[in-house]
């Protein structure tokens, strides 16, 4: 991490990072103060699903390309307007997509955008920066971050902004859906098969971590955040409040998966107390990834952080510019 006395000072032109994941596209715009304080100015979501848009040839769709192009470009002009400096950064959609380097080319030639396609481990990085920036309580601590995305799981072990390992497992909720619950109902033969996949290549790269320890489990991603808003209301709690810093009790992760695979289509699943529409039909399988987690580093709870890739990609290009 860079010594505080090297960071910029003063909040200085914004930044407009910008996340293609396989469930969304993100926008966040914010400035950045000379004491590392983030101000968020305006955080935009377009559920694009790329993820859904891939065919068995790991092609992505014409329709899928015009729509994320579309976004991409809609975004721009945000950016544009707000002077803003842009980051964007693809994530396992992309990195899977056989023709990524005709998106790549289309977001260049028709948005006027420069995409970086990251690999799993720079992206575990930067969920660990923000992860750090939105909850400083926690900076110091080793902390183990886990983002659960539609396409791929990041872990990472991290101590005072030093990597101490990282994985990144080409498994997340849309891949899990998609390899063993996409019908919508959930029979018991169909979970079993998920749980035993997900044991298997979750609890590999699981066991290195849970040797070397750690003092807090983070979960972040749009996953985590959703179970937590479901598990709130199932137990008759407001659902609506900001759940950063908040906690997701592995029983409370239980019930809520208990209650996702007991649905017996995906109407009856959108009548699920603090279910997310945009997330409904690819929810229990990050579920089972979190769920899996759980097991394999022997958790009681998770510590939700809403902060993570984007805000990881303001803070990081906010500390470029002292070395520029």
């Amino acid at each position: 991490m860079m010594p505080e006395a090297q960071w910029p000072r003063g909040p200085g032109r914004p930044i407009a990072a910008m996340d293609i994941g396989s469930n969304s596209i993100h926008l966040t715009l914010a400035r950045v103060h000379g004491d590392g304080r983030v101000e968020i100015m305006s955080q935009i979501k377009d559920p694009a699903r790329l993820a859904a848009t891939l065919d068995e040839r790991g092609q992505m769709s014409d329709e899928g390309l015009d729509r994320a192009v579309g976004t991409l470009s809609r975004f721009k002009r945000i950016a544009d307007q707000n002077n803003a400096e842009i980051r964007t950064a693809a994530t396992a959609a992309i990195r899977a997509a056989r023709n990524a380097d005709v998106f790549l080319q289309r977001a260049h030639d028709e948005a006027g955008m420069r995409v970086d396609v990251i690999d799993g481990a720079e992206e575990a990085r930067l969920v660990y920066v923000g992860v750090q920036s939105g909850l400083p309580r926690f900076a110091a601590s080793r902390l183990l971050c886990v983002d659960v995305g539609g396409g791929s799981t990041e872990l990472l072990l991290g101590q005072a902004g030093q990597v101490r390992a990282v994985s990144s497992v080409p498994v997340g909720s849309v891949v899990v859906t998609r390899g063993h619950l996409e019908d919508g109902a959930t029979p018991k033969r169909a979970l079993a098969s998920a749980r035993r996949a997900l044991e298997q290549r979750l609890g590999h790269c699981a066991a290195p971590i849970r040797q070397l320890g750690f003092d807090l489990a983070v979960g972040t991603g749009g996953s985590i955040q959703r179970l937590a808003r479901m598990a709130l209301a199932l137990s008759g709690t407001d659902p609506r409040g900001d759940l950063n810093g908040q906690r997701l009790s592995v029983a409370d992760l239980t019930r809520v998966v208990r209650a996702l695979a007991s649905a017996s289509s995906p109407a009856e699943r959108l009548r699920l107390p603090g279910i997310d529409p945009d997330r409904s039909e690819s929810l229990l399988g990050g579920a089972l990834v979190f769920e899996a987690l759980s097991s394999a580093l022997a958790l009681e709870s998770w510590t939700i952080s809403t902060a993570a890739l984007r805000l990881g990609l303001i803070v990081d290009t906010w500390r470029r510019r002292a070395v520029h």
